[in-house]
C-alpha cells in the first residue's frame, strides 16, 4: 500500500488523516464537501452527490484477494450517459500497483494503465470507424462514449469536479485494444482484461 499521509480541507480546515499519497480527490469525513487536488493546491469543489446505492459484491472499505494479490477498495465513481450508467472501482492493492476496475451489467473489467500519450484535441473529435494517433502510431477508433460524472464514494486518484465530462474511446491495433478516458482533468489510457466474479474472494 502507498504511504499515508494529512491534509487539511480547503472547505472546514480540519485536518483529514491517514489519506493515501495517491489521492487527488475526495469527501472531508468532518464537512462532508468534495475536495480535489486542482492547479491551486486542494480546493473545494462543494457537496457532491455519493453513488447512487446499486447491487454489487464491491463496497467501500472492503478487503479481499484478486488474482493473488490482496485488495481494499478505496473508492468507487459512477458515470452515466444515455443508455445508463456503469461504475468505475479504485482498488488498492498491497503490492502498490492499485487499479481501476470497471463494473457495468455484471461484467468485471481491470484496467491496466499503459505510459502512452494521446493530443487532447484528438482524444475530442475521435469518432467510430477514424483513427486517433498514440505516441506517432494510428489506431483504429471502435467505439465511444460521452459520458459524465455523476456521483464519487472514498477517495481517488484523480482529481474529480461534480457534473463533469468524460470521453471514453476503445481503439484498436496491431492485434490490441486499449480504452482511453479523457476527463478536464487528465488523458489516461489502459489496457483492460476481463475478470470473473468467482475470481474474487473476500476477507
Amino acid at each position: 500500500m502507498s504511504h499515508n499521509v494529512s491534509i487539511s480541507c480547503p472547505s472546514c480546515g480540519v485536518a483529514i488523516e491517514n489519506t493515501n499519497a495517491l489521492t487527488r480527490s475526495l469527501t472531508c469525513p468532518h464537512c462532508d464537501n468534495w475536495v480535489y487536488f486542482g492547479s491551486n493546491g486542494w480546493e473545494v469543489a462543494g457537496l457532491f452527490e455519493h453513488a447512487i446505492d446499486a447491487p454489487s459484491m464491491l463496497q467501500l472499505g472492503k478487503s479481499g484477494v484478486l488474482l493473488d494479490r490482496g485488495f481494499v477498495v478505496g473508492g468507487r465513481v459512477r458515470l452515466s450517459y444515455e443508455d445508463g450508467y456503469w461504475d468505475e472501482w479504485w482498488l488498492e492493492f498491497e503490492d502498490g500497483n492499485h487499479q481501476w476496475l470497471e463494473e457495468d451489467d455484471g461484467v468485471y473489467r481491470l484496467h491496466e494503465k499503459i505510459d502512452v500519450k494521446a493530443k487532447a484535441d484528438q482524444v475530442k473529435k475521435a469518432n467510430p470507424g477514424g483513427n486517433i494517433s498514440i505516441d506517432g502510431a494510428d489506431w483504429f477508433v471502435s467505439e465511444r462514449t460521452d459520458a459524465q460524472v455523476a456521483g464519487v464514494q472514498g477517495s481517488l486518484p484523480v482529481a474529480i469536479v461534480p457534473g463533469e465530462a468524460v470521453v471514453c474511446i476503445g481503439v484498436m491495433g496491431n492485434g490490441r485494444k486499449m480504452s482511453i478516458e479523457s476527463s478536464e482533468q487528465e488523458i489516461q489510457i489502459w489496457q483492460s482484461s476481463v475478470v470473473r466474479g468467482a475470481a474474487f474472494k473476500w476477507s
